[in-house]
């Protein structure tokens, strides 16, 4: 699987304590994106599905996240690994959070149905849709742009989000191989 990093704990992509992986690729290049080094394949580090998740479960040393956010580039771009990443992440826990710049209506066209509906079934919540920098209000804590959408495929994450998304938008700052990355939604 392409994947830039993971970091823990992530306070700013999902309720608590957050695990979140970057995966690398993206083909729609959204103007503005918040993470444009990560659209190009060449750019990450090509790990077999296992081994990152031996990575993680190391880094991890034990400790339950709260959750996980997967974002990037744009994990449904790799979607067999991904469903095997999910696979592996839900035995450690059911808030799976995912980002993509395809809308939910668009993901039928792109991932065969089998492998759609297997997606689906590990995924806990779907943040969908491009990035659209005109329609970035700054308000929501999870969406980038209002044409984003929060779609639950576990209903019973919905109040544990619905708190989190009263909260205003927040951005954490790692130091991670040399270089600072801040990690949340940014306003424009």
């Amino acid at each position: 699987m392409l994947v830039d990093r993971f970091l823990y704990p992530v306070h700013t992509l999902g309720p608590g304590n957050r695990l979140t992986i970057w995966t690398v690729g993206c083909s729609k290049h959204c103007p503005k994106c918040a993470n444009p080094e990560l659209w190009d394949k060449g750019s990450g580090r090509d790990l077999p599905v296992k081994e990152l998740l031996r990575m993680i479960k190391e880094a991890l040393g034990g400790r339950r996240p709260d959750g996980i956010t997967i974002t990037g580039g744009d994990p449904l771009e790799q979607p067999e690994e991904l469903l095997e990443l999910l696979e592996g992440l839900s035995e450690i826990t059911d808030d799976i959070l995912v980002y993509t710049g395809y809308a939910e209506s668009e993901l039928k066209d792109h991932i065969e149905k089998e492998l759609l509906e297997k997606l689906v079934s590990k995924i806990g919540v779907l943040i969908d849709g491009r990035y659209v920098a005109e329609l970035n209000d700054g308000k929501c804590a999870l969406r980038g742009s209002t044409n984003q959408n929060i779609i639950f495929y576990d209903r019973s994450l919905e109040e544990r989000y619905r708190d989190y998304l009263k909260q205003p938008r927040k951005i954490q700052n790692f130091y991670c191989r040399g270089k600072l990355i801040s990690v949340g939604i940014h306003n424009n």
